[in-house]
């Protein structure tokens, strides 16, 4: 088996600047795109529209990519706040206790402005990219192997982007057509319900099927399998003991995203650090100290200052472990 490589991105909303900040130190270091660097992205919520946005083909040049990674950060910085738009008011904010803070007008307009009529099978890299399906009560996996395989699960990107970043409390679920034997309607909501991280997830689906990513190959090689998995930030606050045991459901709405999505992913960088062997798993992500620049929501030009500041910052003490893991994978 030849070396096969994965990149994993993770949700996190506006905070995706951060793993796109990463993307484009690895292009700076290695001298090439990252279509070129991996043979596989997994991607969830805000992770999925960036391996979706970042393995768009060119159609006037099928072989290279529609979108460079800066076309991708000015599309989080410019029009954050279509999806976003700040709350002006208390009562603006108080609408959010009885339905979604946000109308998905926003992202619908954008999602459609980037990814068009552009399906799974119009990308450089293999996706995946995970959501959950409230209608049949289960993780729903959008892959290029079963699009390649199912021309009627060659679904426009579009519907797999909008399915994966309805995150509760945020935006409202997404239905849309997907079939699967009997089932084929489809009701989702953000896959970071599950699986925020979703480094695990591509290195199933890979072990699995292996064969169909590398033909010809006779077995998986864990040894010749890399991975780079990119965190969007986790906040560093904690909640107190009093906030814990006296607090209802305003105060945990609030605060249990933020909670779940640290300890997913949290749980799979253990994991993973487990069973990679050395040298074949680097994450990469940052501590955010400021509840402000935490939210995921948060559209602010500070805000996206502070994160892309950080995360060179982190870039700058790491540079060298990046180095490393791409002379292995180049």
């Amino acid at each position: 088996m030849k070396n096969f490589r994965i990149l994993s991105i993770d949700g996190g909303g506006l905070r995706g600047v951060v793993p796109l900040t990463i993307l484009k130190k690895l292009e700076e270091l290695s001298g090439k795109r990252i279509y070129e660097m991996f043979d596989f992205i997994a991607g969830t919520s805000t992770g999925g529209l960036i391996a979706s946005a970042i393995s768009i083909k060119n159609p006037g040049n099928p072989g290279l990519p529609l979108y460079s990674l800066d076309d991708v950060i000015n599309v989080y910085i410019k029009r954050g706040r279509e999806i976003f738009p700040p709350k002006h008011n208390f009562l603006e904010s108080a609408i959010g206790i009885w339905k979604h803070r946000f109308e998905p007008t926003g992202i619908e307009k954008v999602l459609n402005d980037i990814t068009g009529e552009y399906t799974m099978n119009d990308c450089l890299n293999n996706l995946m990219i995970c959501t959950y399906d409230l209608e049949n009560n289960m993780p729903l996996f959008l892959k290029s192997r079963n699009a390649h395989l199912n021309p009627q699960r060659n679904i426009r990107l579009y519907h797999a982007c909008r399915a994966t970043s309805a995150g509760p409390t945020y935006l409202p679920s997404y239905k849309f057509e997907y079939p699967d034997k009997e089932m084929v309607s489809r009701n989702c909501i953000d896959g970071g319900v599950f699986v925020n991280n979703p480094s695990f997830a591509a290195i199933t689906e890979f072990a699995k099927h292996f064969d169909y990513y590398l033909p010809g190959s006779k077995s998986f090689d864990l040894q010749k399998t890399f991975l780079l998995s990119l965190g969007t930030g986790s906040y560093t606050g904690k909640i107190s003991d009093l906030e814990s045991m006296e607090s209802g459901l305003v105060f945990w709405a609030q605060h249990i995203t933020e909670v779940m999505m640290h300890g997913v992913n949290t749980a799979t960088d253990y994991g993973m650090k487990e069973l990679m062997p050395d040298g074949n798993y680097l994450r990469m992500t940052i501590n955010i100290d400021s509840a402000e620049h935490a939210d995921m929501a948060n559209c602010s030009e500070e805000t996206f200052n502070y994160l892309i500041e950080a995360t060179n910052e982190m870039l700058g003490e790491k540079e060298s472990m990046l180095k490393d893991f791409i002379d292995k994978i180049t």
